[in-house]
């Protein structure tokens, strides 16, 4: 193991990337303020600190040696720029990561460089957000101005609901402050790529099965995408515009789209590999491109060298579950049977309480199946098939 990576955040969703790092024989030291972070078990080492503190982080890096810290979780990205920037490890610039994380400031950035998206108000308290909602109309978007993984999210369709809507995102934002967005009409695509001094790597797009509102979160995602009017050219063009205008010139991306009827528009960006499997299996599984260690590449200050192989079709569907106390699981076994599929995962167990599912969070703590197939309506028709067979029984 010639180098070390300190990897930032351990969760469930991080595994494939130690899992990647090792087998490129690459020591890894997970850091994740959870004690029993799952990914701990397949790192080298493991630090239990605050992965939001870049001084926590820089005393790690130091202590281990690492030529470099990897921004696995959203909310660790600033803090993984500020360090390696103090370090001078290769990495994100701060004010890049900042403007990443930062749904207001991403906004202004793309505004001023002329990359469409959404109509935007910043509101600090309930009165801002009613001035917001009236200059800028109904339907609309409520967000937290810096969460993850769709928490706190809600469409709003009149006057009266807005109060609810903000303080219902406001407990999510880090920096006190909640962001008003027009509704953008269209289809959303999730995009995965890397910048690497500069030049955008495509490594690939997601179509999206959504929740229906007024939550907004996936409930399924699938590679590559197809329908009428999909323009991947138009997409990508319209992201890697979007990342040089926050200032990304050499990270790992996750970018979502929408395709509307005037072309596409910028919904969000993170300067970190996409959840959701995306990066460790949805991408090799559909084009035989290892992306993720491209990804571990890059991070270290080396050149990105994979190709795509082929293109077939890729999905990961969620399972579904009513709220309460899970009392039974059925069907797993029939369920990973079916040809094409690769995995079926029941994060929940006998006897643990379940959410309503609103966010990507709550969705995660039940369970999912990672299919394959000739396409991605056919790896879409495997995932299918395999949840009718399995089920989360709930009281």
């Amino acid at each position: 193991m010639s180098e070390t990576l300190l990897i930032s955040g351990a969760g469930g969703n991080q595994i494939g990337i130690f899992i990647k790092a090792r087998a490129m024989g690459i020591k890894t030291v997970a850091a994740d303020g959870n004690p029993q972070a799952p990914a701990f078990p397949h790192a080298d080492a493991q630090e239990v600190i605050d992965i939001l503190d870049p001084q926590a982080l820089i005393q790690a890096a130091r202590k281990h040696k690492a030529e470099a810290i990897y921004p696995a979780a959203e909310l660790s990205v600033e803090a993984v720029a500020e360090a390696s920037a103090r370090l001078g490890l290769p990495g994100l610039a701060p004010e890049a990561a900042r403007r990443a994380r930062n749904k207001f400031e991403m906004r202004q950035a793309l505004e001023r460089a002329g990359v469409p998206s959404a109509d935007y108000r910043l509101a600090r308290n309930a009165g801002e957000a009613r001035e917001a909602a009236v200059a800028l109309g109904f339907p609309l978007i409520v967000k937290p101005v810096d969460a993850n993984s769709s928490k706190g999210v809600l469409r709003v369709d009149a006057l009266d609901e807005i109060d609810a809507a903000f303080h219902n995102a406001f407990p999510y934002s880090l920096s006190d402050g909640v962001l008003l967005e027009s509704f953008l009409e269209g289809t959303e695509f999730g995009v995965d790529g890397l910048m690497y001094e500069g030049q955008y790597i495509h490594g690939g797009t997601t179509g999206k099965v959504l929740s229906p509102l007024p939550h907004r979160f996936d409930l399924a995602l699938f590679m590559p995408p197809r329908g009428p009017g999909h323009d991947d050219g138009a997409i990508v063009r319209c992201v890697e515009g979007a990342l040089q205008a926050i200032g990304v010139t050499t990270a790992t991306t996750h970018v979502e789209v929408m395709l509307t009827a005037e072309g596409p528009h910028i919904v969000e960006i993170a300067a970190r590999p996409g959840g959701a499997r995306i990066p460790t299996d949805l991408v090799p599984l559909a084009y035989g491109m290892d992306f993720m260690a491209d990804s571990i590449r890059i991070s270290l200050g080396h050149a990105p060298c994979e190709k795509r192989m082929y293109e077939r079709g890729s999905a990961i569907y969620w399972i579904p579950a009513e709220p309460g106390v899970v009392e039974k699981i059925t069907g797993g076994k029939e369920a990973a049977q079916v040809k094409g599929v690769r995995e079926i995962d029941f994060s929940v167990a006998v006897g643990e309480s379940l959410d309503p599912i609103v966010d990507c969070v709550t969705r995660d703590k039940v369970g999912y199946a990672l299919t394959e197939g000739e396409s991605a309506e056919d790896a879409l028709r495997i995932a299918r098939e395999a949840l009718n067979l399995c089920a989360v029984h709930t009281r």
